[in-house]
């Protein structure tokens, strides 16, 4: 390699910081202009409308029960806007299709006010003629919406807010999740811990800095949501028969980067063990990308999925959920077995015992969540795994009191007012 070569090289880092400081320069200056935009529009004295945007089914428990609350509240008018799954870099995957499946899910679930955002071919409501001062989304990828509802074109005539569709575990998915081209149009944005709070704050520091944009730490309505259904029916366990029941929900890639999941390295074994241990049960609930994807990179065939799936549904005691909602199925679940995922700190919180699978993930987890696993039963084999479902299914569990301690500690103040402290900042918001 010659000198001028290697000089030209030396220069790249630094070059790419230059790119990356102007790039957010012009998302910090447009983003500024869409807020200033926004606040020109005259709404009137009527019910505050908020629109939630539902997409990805999973992320509506996140705000079902601010939705429920606005719906009882006269100051407030809650419109849930379904968007359709099949999108990719903003565009429908079947542009001349008129199905719309979160549509669909929502009208067949006890929603008939759900509204189909889809019109017409590749046609999609508009938003800013529907008045809304809010609209949540389930998700901060601009690339999962249509063009026409991407946060740079919906933050010129209402107010974006986002609550995240899981507790940020790692230092990494904090920076896929507050990405800019999202989070710079975002008006308010309510984080799960004070840590995340001060990032975001951090990364979008200009608009904070005029107050044309916010953070607040509230805690995760997840967990609000959860506490509420503790004592709700889970036909997920309906086939159950036996009192310990053994929950498993492995993650959906083996990429490293992404966390690393375990279920190559138990799913045979697993099934093994349940048909030696007729007193437990076994309830599989695998990422939703997990099988689509285990095929798509060749890991597994559709053959061996349809096989696996098959044999575990012949076994008496165990089970594929196949169910959306899974509040009560976490309550009704004696253990957990675990990859890294967003999950894990909502079976926590349970008090329930947690066993987490490790790997050689390249992930760095954020200190809350470091703190939760210090609760948990880690393990790196099978041998490891199955002796500690033996001595939970006997009773013992040492790391009991620690791990209510720890509980208490992160979520202490999570089972309740989450909610209403959203809807009420909403309503100052607006006041002001």
């Amino acid at each position: 390699m010659n000198e001028k070569r290697k000089e030209a090289l030396k220069k790249i880092p630094g070059l790419r910081l230059t790119v990356l400081y102007i790039r957010n320069r012009i998302l910090d200056a447009k983003a500024i202009s869409n807020f200033l935009q926004e606040r020109k529009i005259k709404r009137g004295n009527g019910p505050i409308r908020v629109g939630f945007i539902c997409q990805y089914l999973p992320a509506w428990s996140r705000v079902e029960e601010i939705y429920r609350m606005m719906k009882e509240d006269p100051r407030f008018d809650p419109v849930i806007l379904c968007v359709p799954s099949g999108i990719a870099k903003s565009k429908l995957l079947e542009p001349t299709s008129l199905e719309n499946d979160v549509y669909e899910h929502f009208i067949t679930h006890g929603y008939p006010e759900a509204i189909n955002t889809l019109v017409g071919e590749a046609t999609w409501l508009d938003l800013k003629q529907q008045n809304f001062s809010y609209i949540f989304y389930p998700r901060p990828y601009n690339a999962l919406m249509p063009r026409p509802y991407t946060s740079h074109e919906v933050s010129k005539y209402s107010k974006i807010c986002i609550i995240m569709y899981g507790v940020t575990l790692t230092k990494d998915i904090m920076q896929i999740t507050l990405n800019r081209d999202f989070m710079a149009n975002a008006y308010l944005y309510f984080a799960e811990f004070p840590h995340i709070k001060a990032y975001n704050e951090e990364r979008n520091r200009l608009p904070h800095h005029l107050n044309l944009q916010k953070t607040v730490s509230v805690g995760y309505p997840m967990m609000e949501r959860l506490y509420i259904m503790r004592n709700a029916e889970s036909q997920s366990w309906s086939f159950s028969k036996n009192d310990f029941r053994v929950i498993w929900t492995p993650r959906w890639t083996t990429d490293l980067a992404l966390g690393g999941t375990n279920f190559f390295k138990y799913y045979l074994r697993i099934i093994d063990f349940a048909g030696k241990h007729k007193d437990i049960d076994f309830l599989l609930r695998p990422h939703p990308l997990a099988f689509s994807h285990f095929i798509e990179t060749g890991e597994m065939t559709a053959e061996e999925v349809s096989a696996y799936k098959t044999k575990c549904e012949s076994m008496p005691n165990v089970s594929i959920d196949k169910e959306q909602p899974y509040e009560a199925t976490l309550w009704q679940s004696s253990v957990m077995v675990s990859d890294i995922s967003g999950i894990m700190p909502e079976f926590f919180f349970t008090g329930k015992p947690l066993i987490y699978c490790s790997s050689n993930m390249v992930l760095e987890v954020s200190a809350p969540i470091k703190r939760m696993l210090e609760g948990c039963y880690t393990v790196e084999c099978e041998q490891e795994l199955f002796s500690c479902l033996e001595m939970l299914k006997r009773g013992e569990d040492p790391l009991r009191e620690k791990r209510n301690i720890i509980r208490d500690e992160l979520f202490s103040n999570w089972n309740t007012g989450i909610c209403s402290n959203i809807v009420e900042i909403l309503a100052k918001e607006t006041k002001e």
